[in-house]
């Protein structure tokens, strides 16, 4: 969100390529369907226009999700120097930075958000309450999550992958590194610090578990961290 307008293509890159690495993330925005326009036209019409147009998104949350993913992608693949074409009318300001921020906070940051929200309702929906594990689909645009022997088998309490459960916990940590508040990293920490310890114990606690999960969700932190809490989640579940 904060890229220099001349490296804002490399970083969007690697920001679609983290997207369609995360599994969960990914079948959520290819189950929003295919565009509701058509992007290579309309790229070509806001382009033109400079700064007359700017792009109609959808009418819905799942054709934002499909609508700015396409576009994005289409962005990265056709290397279009946004800053100078398509985020023209994003700003009234003549400097690019400004044009390249407001682009960010009408575009990008509407796909962020849907994907943020999409994250914690699994977050809320897997909970802490019961000894189950489910295995996450999506559907029309909605999470579906399977439990028990609906899908998958449940994972039998043997033991804790110790290596994976630090490996959970320190890929949550480097997201919020830096990119939360003080009181916020306050809050990460002592949530995993539970979580750890509640997860290395013969039984462990559910009401503990679930506080702690629920400060972390409470946290409006980036994609990658919120994924990355998701991902600490399903873990958990597995192990209850």
């Amino acid at each position: 969100m904060r890229v220099d307008y001349q490296d804002y293509n490399q970083v969007l890159s690697k920001f679609l390529a983290y997207l369609e690495s995360v599994e969960i993330i990914f079948d959520y925005i290819k189950d929003c369907g295919e565009p509701t326009f058509n992007i290579k036209d309309d790229v070509e019409q806001v382009a033109s226009s400079y700064g007359n147009y700017v792009f109609t998104l959808g009418e819905t949350s799942t054709e934002e999700i499909t609508n700015i993913y396409h576009l994005l992608k289409h962005i990265v693949d056709h290397n279009i120097p946004v800053a100078m074409s398509v985020a023209m009318g994003y700003s009234h300001s003549n400097k690019y930075q400004d044009k390249i921020k407001g682009f960010n906070e009408r575009v990008s940051m509407v796909l962020i958000r849907h994907i943020e929200g999409y994250l914690a309702k699994i977050g809320i929906d897997m909970g802490m309450n019961e000894s189950t594990t489910y295995s996450i689909t999506v559907n029309n645009g909605q999470v579906n999550l399977a439990t028990d022997n609906a899908t998958i088998n449940a994972v039998q309490n043997n033991g804790v992958d110790v290596n994976q459960l630090k490996m959970l916990i320190d890929t949550i940590r480097k997201e919020a590194t830096g990119n939360c508040t003080s009181d916020d990293m306050d809050t990460v920490n002592e949530s995993l610090e539970v979580i750890e310890n509640e997860l290395t114990q013969p039984s462990p606690k559910k009401s503990l578990l679930k506080t702690a999960i629920t400060g972390l969700n409470a946290i409006k932190g980036t994609i990658e961290f919120s994924a990355a809490v998701a991902a600490l989640v399903q873990f958990a579940q597995a192990i209850m």
